[in-house]
């Protein structure tokens, strides 16, 4: 019998203490983003920075930004999670009492990839219609709108530019870092742990709640909320870290794709008046299309609910 499968003596971390731990790491990161952030621009505003667009500046943004996700949110949820798999922090049990590494993961994790691919089109609906409503809220829609359109011109300084060491450096820090380092916080850790105090669909529930808080983001705040929900189903239903972490790289990889396309928000949160797709027809069937194809693939995804094994997956430790 391995140690994953040894139940005896299992200690479950208790509702109170996850919500402390959650609490603690999202403080922490968002005091270590603003210490790095300000080394970074050296005290500038965000204002400066984007009407600087020095190269030197935002590439040590860039640097920052994976450095602030490794150590806050990477690092400390393998510790955590080595108090209670009774492993270190690196080892094997550790690793697969998170998700990371266990085989037969390919076949979903491309499926499931191809399932966030599939929600694109209705998520970028949701933020037109977002982007056109928003003015009627006067002010307070004013002010988030104009919130969001510099998010918008930022990413875009940072990720926009098309040459070779810069879309890599774009690569590692969009895409490959949040879909490992999150995915070990939000799913690893934090959904598995409320799994093991609630029930496996409100441990969804809440982990992509929690998901979609952490990104700051009160203009994608829906859209967030759905990307959270169907990463975190993912992972309930395969216990393997591979698959959401995949579907979460897709959904990066396919705004920046977007992004450079010309796409995307930025560039025009301030002309409502604009064309957007939303306007067509066919639009609106591609979306009809993509979210039927979406129920399908929901419906006859290749693995089993792991929740039924949660017990199994939790290997004695301590806390």
């Amino acid at each position: 019998m391995s140690p994953i499968d040894n139940t005896n003596s299992v200690v479950r971390p208790t509702l109170f203490k996850t919500i402390l731990v959650l609490v603690s790491i999202l403080a922490g990161y968002l005091l270590v983003g603003g210490v790095l952030s300000f080394l970074a621009t050296g005290g500038q505003s965000l204002e400066s920075v984007l009407r600087g667009q020095s190269p030197p500046v935002l590439q040590r943004m860039l640097f920052t930004q994976m450095l602030g996700q490794v150590l806050v949110l990477g690092l400390p949820v393998l510790l955590l999670a080595s108090r209670l798999s009774g492993g270190t922090p690196f080892g094997r049990v550790n690793l697969r009492w998170l998700g990371v590494g266990k085989g037969g993961g390919l076949r979903p994790a491309l499926v499931g990839g191809f399932g966030m691919l599939l929600l694109q089109p209705c998520l970028y609906s949701i933020m037109e219609v977002q982007l056109r409503l928003l003015p009627m809220l006067g002010e307070t829609g004013q002010a988030l709108l104009k919130s969001q359109e510099q998010l918008d011109r930022l990413i875009r300084l940072l990720a926009g530019d098309t040459s070779p060491a810069s879309l890599l450096s774009a690569l590692l820090v969009f895409v490959l870092t949040p879909s490992i380092c999150e995915e070990l916080l939000f799913r690893g850790y934090l959904q598995k742990s409320l799994a093991l105090n609630i029930k496996p669909f409100q441990a969804v529930f809440f982990s992509g709640l929690v998901f979609a808080l952490f990104h700051l983001q009160l203009f994608n705040l829906l859209p967030l909320m759905l990307l959270g929900w169907y990463i975190g189903y993912l992972y309930l239903k395969t216990d393997n870290l591979l698959v959401p972490a995949v579907a979460h790289g897709a959904n990066n990889l396919a705004a920046l794709i977007v992004m450079h396309l010309g796409g995307g928000q930025a560039g025009h949160a301030g002309a409502i008046g604009s064309s957007s797709p939303i306007f067509l027809w066919p639009w609106w069937a591609l979306v009809v299309v993509s979210l039927f194809t979406f129920s399908l693939l929901i419906r006859y995804f290749p693995e089993k609910p792991a929740s039924a094994h949660a017990e199994k997956s939790m290997p004695g430790g301590r806390l």
